[in-house]
């Protein structure tokens, strides 16, 4: 045991018989020496090889089996409902107006929803498959450019545009895009003047006015004269009175 430690406790160190020596010339290593056989058959053996990149290659060749990308369309009729009930509220409203939605949650959009449930307004929310099935083939076919996931749209009345947008004040991420007015687009702009014009009555009684008062001007600039002839003589037979008295 004693000779096994070597009477420190630890075990001897194995003598190694080869020991690695390097030359004292030194290595070319622009032109190194050619590897022998073996060794030059090793590196062939594992020499990777690289074919061409997969980008390049034909689908037939990355998988082996072949893929339609083609989606095929299914029939769902709920929604060709869902589409039929869009363009009755298209056919039925006189007022449609398009919002972008940004994030918002359903408590602050309730209280919008309600407001213009009140005000007989209706706020309702579409996809992009859902319009273009309803409006194809329609007037209504070039509001589908404004659509590019589910939006939301307002129907309505004219009359109630300008409650309409006292009420979106209230919830900044509904932000008014475009809208339909009697059959006719308008922008944003458009609709925003459209809202502060007075209703239709105020608007005949403002016309009615007018009319009353260039009648009466016209009335009054006729009688004019008679009224300043009339003047004249009332003076003269004043005048002529006076002069009589005198004399």
């Amino acid at each position: 045991m004693a000779s096994i430690t070597n009477g420190y406790g630890l075990l001897r160190t194995p003598a190694l018989y080869v020991i690695a020596k390097r030359f004292r010339g030194k290595i070319n290593i622009q032109k190194p020496r050619k590897p022998h056989f073996e060794r030059q058959l090793l590196i062939d053996l594992s020499k990777p090889v690289y074919g061409p990149p997969k980008y390049k290659l034909p689908e037939i060749v990355l998988c082996t089996k072949s893929r339609d990308k083609r989606k095929i369309e299914i029939d769902n009729p709920f929604e060709r409902i869902l589409a039929k009930e869009c363009l009755d509220w298209f056919n039925t409203s006189k007022m449609v107006v398009f919002l972008h939605v940004n994030s918002i949650s359903m408590e602050d959009k309730t209280p919008i929803f309600a407001a213009l449930r009140k005000n007989n307004m209706h706020l309702r929310t579409y996809g992009k498959k859902i319009v273009s099935m309803a409006t194809k083939g329609t007037r209504y076919e070039a509001v589908n450019c404004l659509f590019t996931s589910h939006q939301n749209i307002i129907f309505g009345q004219p009359e109630n545009a300008d409650k309409m947008f006292k009420i979106l004040k209230k919830a900044p991420q509904l932000v008014v895009m475009a809208g339909i007015i009697q059959d006719q687009l308008m922008s944003k702009n458009e609709l925003l003047d459209f809202s502060k014009l007075p209703s239709l009555d105020v608007a005949r009684s403002q016309l009615c006015g007018v009319l009353q008062s260039a009648a009466s001007c016209l009335v009054g600039q006729l009688n004019q004269s008679q009224q300043t002839l009339v003047s004249h003589l009332e003076k003269h037979l004043e005048i002529q009175k006076g002069e009589k008295k005198e004399s």
